[in-house]
């Protein structure tokens, strides 16, 4: 939690800014502006789709499934994608993280009570579904409760290499603005940087997830915060969408695939339902359509 007795807003709001000062303004000013604008039409064609409406998708069996937002955002980003998921049939619960920011691994270990609950009150192993940093909690958590966690889906997260599968173009503002809330959060030296050895970040660089565990990422060329190619891996399936990082959790195209994957079916048959519903789009005047590869478990990958 940030200590904002230390500092008033005002002089928090003038200290991030001057972190994020020296020629970084203009990028994070046009990832705002473009993501807003994105987020709000992708939120409102996700509103009208009959995906949404639980119209020609798989339903579930009040499976668990654990939500964990991305870096700098909260639970509230998943308000939508809860609220769905209860409609099609699932059970949904939230991480408890109000604004994901400080020490990824102590996240990690406050966390894993929260699974043990999840998985005692469902009664079985349970999903995780992340985006972004969430997304390496998730996987945090799977490697340290292999017993309890059965299937983590990753959205938009940079699978490993840490900063470097961040967008060269932005990667030095949200550098400074994960400097800025390591003033106000107790969070050890280094941690974060390349510098920082921690089991979190050393996992994150792309450890393999438990045989027992399933894994699954979905991502975006245009993504505009993480780099593509670092979303990928040869160690799941991976499927790609059109859009940007933060709208990604109200896409309707990850939507259609969770609905699909969330069901159990293989990747194959995952691919071939998104594509048959990508048809039906086509046909229907609508544009929408998910982007996936020849052979999606096979991305390119970073090495």
């Amino acid at each position: 939690m940030v200590h904002e007795s230390h500092c008033s807003f005002n002089t928090a709001r003038v200290l991030l800014y001057e972190q994020v000062a020296g020629g970084h303004q203009m990028a994070v000013s046009t990832l705002i502006y473009n993501a807003y604008r994105d987020y709000s039409s992708k939120l409102s064609a996700l509103l009208e789709d009959p995906v949404f409406h639980g119209e020609g998708i798989p339903k579930g069996q009040r499976e668990a499934i654990l939500l964990i937002p991305g870096f700098g955002s909260g639970d509230w980003t998943f308000n939508t994608m809860s609220q769905w998921l209860q409609q099609i049939g699932y059970r949904t619960y939230l991480s408890g993280i109000n604004v994901n920011v400080g020490c990824p691994q102590r996240k990690v270990e406050r966390m894993l009570g929260r699974v043990e609950e999840i998985a005692k009150d469902q009664g079985g192993r349970i999903v995780i579904v992340g985006h972004s940093l969430g997304g390496l909690v998730g996987c945090a958590l799977a490697r340290n409760r292999p017993d309890l966690v059965r299937h983590v889906i990753a959205i938009g997260s940079p699978l490993r290499d840490g900063w470097q599968a961040v967008s060269p173009e932005v990667r030095p503002a949200l550098f400074a603005i994960h400097t800025f809330f390591q003033k106000f959060i107790e969070a050890p030296q280094g941690c974060g940087t390349e510098l920082c050895t921690c089991k979190f970040s050393e996992e994150s660089r792309g450890t393999r997830l438990p045989s027992s565990v399933r894994f699954t990422s979905i991502y975006s060329r245009q993504d505009g915060i993480v780099d593509w190619r670092f979303a990928t891996t040869e160690n799941g399936d991976c499927y790609e969408v059109d859009g940007l990082h933060t709208d990604l959790v109200v896409n309707v195209e990850v939507y259609r695939i969770l609905s699909n994957v969330l069901a159990g079916y293989p990747h194959e048959i995952v691919k071939l339902r998104c594509m048959a519903a990508a048809a039906a789009d086509i046909k229907n005047g609508t544009t929408s359509s998910t982007r996936i590869p020849p052979d999606a478990s096979q991305s390119p990958v970073v090495n």
